[in-house]
């Protein structure tokens, strides 16, 4: 089992993320979870999940889902990068831990 290493930011004024074309999540807090082992990134992804929390609306208009929260968590892994938005990927470079 790796270790890792968890590090969770709270932001402001970044924009709407659109998964799959399904949802709309407004970014409030973004964990990413990065191996301390890495060796390099993948696809140019450090981290190996992204957490990122925050207001969702579906994407699709005129379709109402009562069920859902008002908030919810979407999962971005690294196997997918082409889920990632391209600033989530720059931010999860800047945090990512240095090793010694």
């Amino acid at each position: 089992m790796t270790d890792t290493v968890t590090v969770k930011l709270h932001v402001e004024e970044k924009p709407d993320i659109i998964y799959r074309t399904k949802v709309i999540i407004t970014p409030e807090i973004i964990t990413f979870i990065y191996k301390l082992d890495s060796t390099g990134p993948v696809d140019g992804i450090w981290p190996v999940r992204a957490e990122v929390y925050g207001r969702f609306r579906l994407a699709r208009p005129g379709r109402w889902n009562f069920n859902n929260p008002a908030r919810k968590t979407q999962w971005f892994y690294q196997a997918w990068p082409e889920h990632w938005p391209t600033w989530l990927i720059e931010l999860g470079a800047e945090h990512r831990p240095h090793q010694p």
